[in-house]
């Protein structure tokens, strides 16, 4: 079973310093989300990119040093929950447009599923229902979002979706890919994507 961090396509260096390549470009995404958190001017995009800085933060170290149990994606994925649930806010303020009870109650099932897959699935699965809460958001209040807004949310879904495809890649070929170049941090490629992602979800909230 596909798990993180063991199984992210990067070998490991050592025990305190496991995967550097991966922790660097991370390293810069926490800075470029620090860069804009310290833009902010209204509470809900202070949340919003503080919730972001927080889970960069957890994915970084995870990557930084292995700690055998889930501990590290136990805290990543209840970050990525408060990292959705401040995006879900952030919109809400933005828009002053109160969600209904039916997309509510659909919310609902994706975070039960979430929380089924969690315990018993795979990675792919709960970051599949993450993606899908954070996308379900999106399009609920995308008529109530500003052209410029939907321009670079756009981008930014393609991104997003980008990533997913390459944790999907990791799962099925990572053994394959090692064993043919096993020095070659294989993560990073992934990791730079999410930079982008991080970068375009960071110009488009820091002033909502």
């Amino acid at each position: 079973m596909y798990t993180f961090p063991f199984d992210t396509c990067e070998t490991p260096k050592s025990k305190y310093f496991a995967q550097p390549y991966s922790v660097a470009v991370n390293l810069c995404s926490t800075l470029v989300v620090l860069y804009f958190l310290c833009k902010t001017q209204t509470t809900h995009a202070f949340l919003l990119l503080f919730s972001l800085l927080l889970f960069d933060i957890s994915h970084t170290f995870s990557h930084f040093t292995h700690i055998k149990s889930k501990l590290q994606i136990t805290l990543v994925h209840v970050l990525a929950y408060l990292l959705n649930f401040a995006f879900f806010y952030a919109l809400y303020k933005h828009t002053n447009q109160v969600p209904s009870m039916l997309f509510l109650l659909f919310l609902f099932c994706i975070v039960s599923f979430d929380v089924y897959a969690f315990f018993n699935l795979s990675l792919l699965f709960y970051i599949f229902t993450q993606i899908l809460f954070f996308f379900s958001v999106f399009f609920y209040y995308y008529s109530a979002l500003t052209s410029n807004m939907k321009r670079r949310l756009n981008i930014l879904l393609f991104f997003i979706g980008l990533v997913y495809l390459g944790f999907i890649n990791e799962a099925m070929n990572c053994k394959k890919m090692l064993t043919r170049y096993p020095t070659f941090p294989f993560h990073a490629i992934i990791e730079c994507i999410i930079f982008i992602a991080v970068y375009f979800f960071c110009l488009t909230f820091y002033t909502i």
